[in-house]
């Protein structure tokens, strides 16, 4: 079995979800930074599980930490969620690509750049773009 970050604790992505619900907001800005420093493919994928039965506004709360993910080694989880996500989901996980600098992610972001919805296809764009570019 093959290293993919380290693990969350097994309640993590559980207790993210709650806390995306509260009525406190200080509560979901953290969650959405929590979700955003997770480090390991399982628990994202998990993450991805779970907001499939959630309301959208959970989703879009979610994708603000999505939005945020740059560890290449979570790669395989959003590609799994450009495959299966929807489009709130997709289009979060375009922006994370474009985090990530890889010619894996500007593979996945080239496809994405065709998706039905046009949030996922500008966004795909925009991160191919910031992969192209040079470093300053």
């Amino acid at each position: 079995r093959r290293m993919t970050g380290t693990r969350a604790d097994a309640d993590t992505v559980g207790a993210i979800v709650k806390d995306l619900y509260s009525h406190d907001w200080s509560i979901r800005q953290a969650a959405v930074r929590r979700i955003g420093s997770l480090a390991s493919a399982e628990d994202l994928s998990s993450l991805f599980s779970r907001l499939r039965i959630e309301k959208w506004y959970i989703r879009e709360a979610a994708a603000a930490g999505i939005r945020a993910l740059d560890r290449p080694i979570l790669i395989p989880a959003l590609r799994s969620v450009m495959r299966d996500g929807d489009d709130i989901l997709r289009s979060a996980a375009t922006c994370a690509l474009g985090n990530m600098r890889s010619r894996e992610a500007e593979a996945i972001l080239e496809k994405a750049a065709e998706d039905p919805d046009c949030r996922v296809r500008r966004n795909a764009k925009v991160s191919l773009q910031r992969i192209r570019a040079p470093l300053p």
